[in-house]
């Protein structure tokens, strides 16, 4: 295998892009390199990185190209991270989050540079790069200003809704980095939970709680659970020292007949014993959020 060949393949195997070294390990010279990026055959993507022509641009290569910049203890952190794990909120973006051991220069105006000597526990491998752990992400989010704070707590009940963290680890993690800013935050998710408090199970009553706290609605409480008919049943949304409950009600759970016919007989049940049960839907909630306040305004008003 020629030294183009040993080139393609190593790029290959890293979302077509390499590394100035690894060219020279192929067996190209420096002047060989500096040629290729003058005809255009390998562009430029951050110092001593190029992409070879022809290899489609993604976002996982501008990742690839930084990790390769950055070196070995680099790690991809802050909305990056959280990106890579997949939460709802933060999709991948244009800037770039990365944590250093030390402090330098970033090689683009679209990168953020951040120094910080990680713990082994807050660093994990994800998707082929070195990334910062769920718990670790969320404290980064949660000490950035410029985040919505909404955004990192629905970020946290993702987490736990899908078992990316737990509980008790969000708690050792909090107590381990005591005095770190963003921690406040994670506290107050943690007290929220160990209180009963059950995390969000949807973006859509993620998005209900936060328009009750925008129209100045009591804070109700999550995921409580209370016998029907011998059975322990959750509400999403209940306020305390009342009987009004809202049901955030997704088309993805009643997408069956069998679905729809269970939600009616809860429904039923709840009506039976007295609760005032309002049933919020994503479209109701976007084209009639008005009418939704006012109801459960008149709602609250009649509680017991």
């Amino acid at each position: 295998m020629g030294s183009e060949e040993r080139c393609w393949a190593a790029a290959c195997r890293q979302d077509g892009v390499l590394e100035r070294t690894q060219a020279v390990s192929a067996g190209l010279t420096a002047w060989q390199v500096a040629a290729r990026t003058r005809t255009g055959e390998w562009e430029r993507l951050t110092p001593r990185v190029y992409r070879l022509a022809g290899a489609p641009r993604t976002w996982e290569q501008r990742l690839r190209a930084l990790a390769l910049w950055a070196g070995n203890g680099s790690v991809f952190s802050h909305t990056t991270a959280a990106a890579l794990w997949g939460f709802t909120r933060f999709r991948a973006r244009r800037e770039l989050h990365v944590t250093l051991r030390h402090s330098g220069r970033a090689p683009n105006d679209d990168v953020r540079l951040h120094e910080a000597s990680l713990d082994a526990r807050d660093v994990a491998s994800l998707r082929g790069f070195r990334v910062t752990s769920v718990t670790r992400t969320l404290l980064d989010l949660a000490a950035t200003r410029s985040i919505d704070r909404r955004d990192v707590l629905t970020a946290a009940d993702e987490a736990v809704r899908n078992q990316w963290t737990t509980v008790e680890r969000l708690d050792s993690f909090a107590a381990r980095h005591a005095g770190h800013r963003g921690v406040r935050l994670i506290r107050r998710l943690v007290t929220a939970y160990l209180g009963g408090d059950g995390p969000c199970e949807s973006e859509l009553e993620s998005r209900v709680l936060e328009f009750l706290e925008d129209r100045g609605f009591p804070r109700p409480r999550r995921q409580r659970t209370i016998m029907i008919a011998g059975r322990l049943r959750r509400l999403d949304f209940c306020f305390p020292g009342t009987n009004v409950v809202i049901e955030a009600d997704g088309y993805a759970h009643h997408a069956s007949a069998a679905a729809f016919e269970k939600d009616r007989a809860r429904l039923s049940q709840l009506t039976a014993r007295g609760y005032r049960v309002l049933q919020w839907t994503w479209r109701a909630l976007h084209q009639r959020p008005d009418q939704l306040a006012g109801d459960l305004r008149q709602a609250l008003s009649l509680a017991n």
